[in-house]
C-alpha cells in the first residue's frame, strides 16, 4: 500500500518539544513500527521535514539537528524516525489533478499529501491533531467525496489491512490478541485457522477471542457461555505436557490449549463437537 504522511496534521501546534515528544510521538512511532516496510511504501513530501512541531523548531530540527540529542524518545528512534525524510516523494510522480479543486473540512488542500491520498490508496499517516483524530478523513474532489483511512495510533494499520483483505483472518486474530491472554503460534495447522472458513464462523470466534482477553482469568472460570474446564484425554495432546483446556466458542465449536504465565496458548479448535465428547 502507498501510505502518505498527512503533514498538514503538523503545523505547530504543540506548546513546547517536550509537548510534542510526550503526546505525539509515541504515537507516531508505535503506527512507524505496524507498517510492513517489505510491501508498504511511506511516502511523503519534499520539504516534509520543515514542518512546524512548534512555532519555533521544526522537525528538521528535532530529528536531525542538535535537538535530536536532548530528548531520549527521539534518539531512541532515529532510525525509524529517519524514514520520514527519506524517498520516495510523491512529488516525483503527481497524481492529483491541477484542474480539480480538493478539500477537506471547507480548506483547499490542492498540493497536500491528503489530496494525493485521494488518487492513490487513500492511507494517510497523521499526527495527532484536532482535525485528524478520525480513522475516516471525507477529502471532496470537486463535488464527489472519498473517505481516506487516517493512521495516527497503534492497532489502526491492522484493522486496515484486515477492512482491505490484505491478511488472513489467522493474521488479523495473532495480531490483534497479541501480547494478551491468547497466543495462536502453536496452533495445529490442520485443527486451527483453516477450519474457519466463512464470515459468520470468523464472527463468532473473533467474539470469543475478544471476550476471553477482556474478561479476568476469575471471570473466565466461572463464565456459563465458555464452561472452562480442564480436558484429560492425553491421546489428543500426547506431546503436550501441560494440562489442556478446553472453552466454548459456541454451543457446538471448541478451542483448546494450555496455559503458561498467564496465556492461553491454542492448539486447536474443534468444529464438529467431537474431542468434547471424549475428556
Amino acid at each position: 500500500m502507498e501510505i502518505l504522511i498527512n503533514e498538514l496534521s503538523l503545523c505547530g501546534q504543540y506548546t513546547t518539544v517536550n509537548d510534542f515528544t510526550e503526546q505525539a510521538l509515541p504515537s507516531l512511532v508505535m503506527a512507524l513500527k505496524d507498517i510492513n516496510p517489505a510491501k508498504d511504501f511511506l511516502l511523503k513530501k519534499e520539504d516534509f521535514y520543515s514542518s512546524k512541531v512548534t512555532t519555533e523548531f521544526t522537525l528538521h530540527d528535532l530529528f536531525v539537528g542538535s535537538l535530536s540529542r536532548k530528548y531520549d524518545e527521539i534518539r531512541r528512534s532515529k532510525s525509524l524516525l529517519a524514514n520520514l525524510f527519506e524517498e520516495p516523494f510523491w512529488e516525483r510522480n503527481i497524481m492529483q489533478s491541477a484542474d480539480s479543486k480538493y478539500s477537506f473540512k471547507n480548506m483547499n488542500i490542492w498540493g497536500s499529501s491528503l489530496a494525493e491520498s485521494y488518487e492513490r490508496d487513500r492511507i494517510v499517516l497523521s499526527f495527532k491533531h484536532n482535525d485528524y483524530l478520525d480513522i475516516l478523513l471525507p477529502v471532496y474532489k470537486n463535488e464527489e467525496f472519498l473517505n481516506i483511512d487516517n493512521l495516527f495510533e497503534k492497532g489502526l494499520y491492522l484493522e486496515l489491512c484486515w477492512k482491505r483483505q490484505i491478511i488472513s483472518f489467522e493474521g488479523y486474530c495473532i495480531g490483534k490478541f497479541y501480547g494478551d491472554k491468547l497466543d495462536f503460534t502453536q496452533i495445529d495447522p490442520k485443527n486451527g485457522f483453516n477450519l474457519i472458513v466463512n464470515e459468520g464462523d470468523q464472527r463468532l470466534f473473533f467474539d470469543g477471542f475478544r471476550k476471553f482477553s477482556e474478561l479476568t482469568w476469575q471471570q473466565i472460570l466461572v463464565d456459563d457461555g465458555f464452561n472452562y474446564k480442564e480436558f484429560n484425554n492425553k491421546r489428543y495432546f500426547r506431546n503436550i505436557t501441560h494440562q489442556i483446556y478446553k472453552f466454548r466458542i459456541s454451543q457446538k465449536y471448541r478451542c483448546f490449549g494450555y496455559i503458561n504465565q498467564g496465556v492461553f496458548f491454542v492448539l486447536m479448535f474443534d468444529l464438529e463437537h467431537t474431542l468434547s465428547d471424549h475428556g
